[in-house]
């Protein structure tokens, strides 16, 4: 290619790098497209083409892009840890930890792939090895705010609650008013019995960002005022669709056993029903209870308010009905009745269950049961 056309593409691929950082995701994609049908293995408009695909919600054209880029320049760093997160973002935990792991392979200071693999590692639960990484990336460049943010997270995480609010502290003076890293300082400040600081730095975000659900839950839940019948919608979706790559493999370490329990618990109960059950699972998340109860159902509706969640249930083929929705207004609408309604873990996100309860009395048949699992609240004042 002549020196003269490898400039015209550049200063194209530069254009369209310019629409994309101001957010006009169609017309930089199309100059992404224009630039491709005149050099088809341009590795640079295949990478860029790729992360605007994923941006449009296309994970899997994104994919196939970057791979293509990646087949073309097998050491482009910067389209490889991209690839890695799309991987981590879509739930390929595996192939994103691999990913990063050829990256730092080749260039062992890539301060990205230190982070990003200290977070897969972090939520992952492998905590000690996810503070190797990011300590490596704090000796290269200390003045990040995300490798700041990252090691704050990994102390929280080990209750090394002084060093954790260091780090937090870092992040906001590198990045002021950074919400996440607000949130995480203030839940350590909590957590450590500083609540009046807490209070003042949640109330402080929310004149920012008044709109901020976990801001508000916290701020409710530290200074008990103002206290909701249950979290918000927005708060359970944020939350839980932030997790939802991580919670099988997290809860798999931490050897929950509130599925097999509840099926115990069905099982000895259910010989009074002559038919297969049609139970309901409120708060399904990814559908750890699902395997469990296939072999006793005639049908398994699954409900729960992170779309993400659901996805993760959904792959695993048990479940007859899905439906994103919050739980109430799904039992309130719901004209049918179940033998069984089951709950693994789920009401604590709510203050007054009696909302709940009734709820769950109108989908049950006469002689139905509802089998639900609590935590425990430890404490110095706990009397068990």
């Amino acid at each position: 290619m002549s020196t003269s056309k490898q400039n015209k593409i550049a200063n194209a691929i530069a254009e369209a790098r310019t629409l994309h950082k101001n957010g006009q995701l169609p017309q930089a994609m199309a100059a992404y497209k224009k630039i491709l049908r005149t050099a088809p293995s341009q590795p640079d408009a295949l990478h860029y083409l790729g992360l605007a695909f994923y941006q449009a919600g296309q994970p899997e054209a994104a994919v196939a892009h970057i791979q293509r880029s990646l087949s073309v320049d097998p050491l482009y760093l910067d389209a490889m840890n991209n690839l890695a997160n799309i991987y981590k973002e879509t739930e390929r935990v595996a192939q994103a930890q691999n990913l990063y792991a050829r990256v730092l392979a080749i260039a062992p200071d890539h301060v990205q792939a230190l982070v990003n693999m200290a977070v897969v590692l972090r939520e992952t639960k492998h905590t000690d090895e996810a503070l190797k990484f990011v300590q490596r990336a704090l000796l290269i460049q200390p003045q990040h705010s995300v490798v700041q943010h990252t090691l704050g997270n990994i102390y929280a995480d080990l209750k090394l609650l002084d060093q954790a609010e260091l780090a937090f502290r870092r992040a906001l003076s590198l990045e002021p008013h950074h919400q996440v890293t607000t949130i995480r300082l203030a839940q350590v400040l909590h957590k450590s019995d500083r609540q009046a600081e807490a209070i003042e730095l949640l109330q402080d975000l929310l004149v920012k960002k008044p709109k901020d659900a976990v801001a508000q839950h916290l701020l409710a839940s530290y200074s008990h005022q103002d206290i909701p019948p249950r979290a918000s919608d927005s708060y359970i979706k944020q939350t839980f669709d932030s997790y939802s790559a991580y919670f099988d493999q997290a809860l798999a370490q931490l050897q929950y056993q509130v599925p097999e329990l509840i099926c115990e618990q069905l099982i000895a109960s259910a010989q009074q029903f002559a038919t297969p059950l049609d139970i309901l699972d409120i708060g399904c998340g990814t559908g750890l209870c699902a395997p469990y109860l296939q072999q006793l159902t005639r049908s398994l509706v699954g409900v729960d308010l992170s779309g993400k969640m659901l996805a993760k249930a959904a792959q695993r083929q048990l479940y007859d009905e899905l439906h994103q929705a919050e739980l109430s207004d799904y039992m309130q609408h719901c004209a049918r009745q179940f033998h069984y309604v089951i709950c693994a873990d789920t009401l604590v996100y709510f203050g007054d269950l009696q909302q709940v309860f009734a709820d769950v009395f109108n989908v049950l048949q006469p002689t139905g049961f509802f089998i639900f699992s609590v935590e425990q609240h430890r404490s110095s004042e706990a009397t068990s």
